[in-house]
Order: C-alpha cells, then structure tokens, then sequence
C-alpha cells in the first residue's frame, strides 16, 4: 500500500460506519450522513434497546472507523443536535487527526506491573534505574498495566493524555498488584525507564478511567530483548498456572 492510500485511510467521509465511544466507555454504532464545508460532519444519534445514547452538545466522544489497512480511532466533539423528521442526529467537529490503532505489531502478553508516569525530559538516559521520588520530580501518577509487547505497553489511567505526547516511563516488571506495597521489591526489581509517547487514549469500560497505549521510543537492541523475554517468561508462568486450574 503506498503512501498516498495510507494517508487517505485517515480521512473519515460520508458514509462510513463508525463506533462512537462516550467519556463513560459505552459503544454505540451509527453511520456519518453528511459533511458541511466546514468540517463537521452529521451522524444520527444510535439507541440500544430502544434507548438513544445520552448525548449533549459539548460533550467529547471518540470516533472509531474501519479500513482495510486498520482501524482508526479520532477525537470529536459535539457542536450541536438535531432533529429531522422525528430523526435525531448530532454534529460533530472533528478535533484529533486520526489515529491508527496498531494491534498487531508484536505480541501482546495480559499482565500487570506497576508503571510511573513522569514528565518527558531530555536526554534521559534508558535503561534499568532504581528509581526514589527523592531525586525526581513526583510521578504525574501511578497506574498499572494492561499488556505490554516489546513495542509499547497498555495503561489504565486516570487521566486523559494527548495523541503524540512523550512522557518517561519507570516500568516496575517485577511488581503486580499483589507486592505493588511491598517495601522489599524496589531494591529486587529496579525500574525500566523508557520514553514512550501516546498512541491510543480512550475510555475504559464504564469507570472513570483510560485506555492508554504507548510505544516506546529509542529502545536498544538489548532492552527490546529484555522486554521480550520477560514477556515469554510471564507466558511460560501463565500457561503453567493454567494447567495446575
């Protein structure tokens, strides 16, 4: 596929049949009518069993749409209602460029490990650090992990963060929900700080958290083949403990 068509999946136009998802992580399916010379575009407000999405002018929802190259996920906004015919319909404002959701670069092993969300800084060294809030700026917040791969790691966040921002990432591999307090891992598994920047930042489920994805930036050889094989190892624990169920 060459450029030019790559590019020309990012666009959404009429016609197309897209999920939207709300702040509250409810998907709805509905189809984009018409496009105003503007940029905003029409899309009739879905119902479930009946019911219409709750939906209000100025609310932020986000646009997932299907190409044969992926799928691709961007930030709209509500500007306006409708109403034609008895028909609802609501208009959109389109506020991110369109975002490639990429599902299928490497494996991706469920897991959860604490991650440290700071500040992106310059000429931050990467690699394996014992990490103190003592010699860094405090953490913007400290979250857990969906699934990581040797290209990026997925987050559950509390807060919402921008497509393409950069942030460092302290990754404590060694410690799960289960020691995440235990005063004893720090020194037993040192942080993997890495600058990573933001890919995918969505709604998660029906709680007031996010989905955020990350790839990493700058990896060495050798750290793209210590995360692969923590991933094999934490596979090779997983099957293990299936097979004793």
């Amino acid at each position: 596929m060459d450029k030019n068509q790559v590019l020309a999946d990012e666009i959404i136009v009429v016609g197309d049949k897209v999920d939207m998802v709300t702040s509250k992580g409810a998907v709805y399916r509905t189809m984009i009518e018409d496009q105003l010379e503007n940029g905003a575009f029409l899309a009739g407000i879905p119902n479930r069993k009946g019911a219409h999405m709750d939906v209000y002018s100025g609310d932020d929802l986000y646009m997932v749409f299907y190409r044969d190259s992926g799928r691709y996920i961007a930030q709209m906004k509500v500007i306006s209602l409708d109403n034609r015919g008895g028909i609802r319909y609501m208009w959109l404002a389109q506020k991110t460029v369109a975002q490639k959701n990429q599902r299928r670069e490497a494996f991706r092993l469920a897991v959860s490990f604490e991650v440290q969300i700071f500040e992106y800084v310059e000429d931050v060294e990467q690699g394996l650090e014992i990490i103190t809030e003592e010699v860094n700026e405090p953490a913007i917040e400290v979250v857990s992990s969906r699934d990581i791969s040797v290209t990026g790691v997925a987050l559950i966040t509390k807060k919402k963060y921008e497509l393409d921002e950069r942030f460092l990432l302290n990754m404590h591999l060694g410690r799960s929900a289960v020691n995440i307090r235990d005063p004893r891992a720090e020194s037993r598994n040192p942080a993997l700080q890495l600058t990573a920047t933001v890919k995918r930042c969505i709604p998660w489920r029906t709680t007031n958290t996010f989905n955020t994805g990350m790839n990493f930036l700058g990896l060495t050889e050798s750290m793209s083949d210590g995360i692969a094989r923590y991933v094999l190892a934490e596979q090779q624990k997983q099957i293990k403990r299936r097979r004793l169920l």
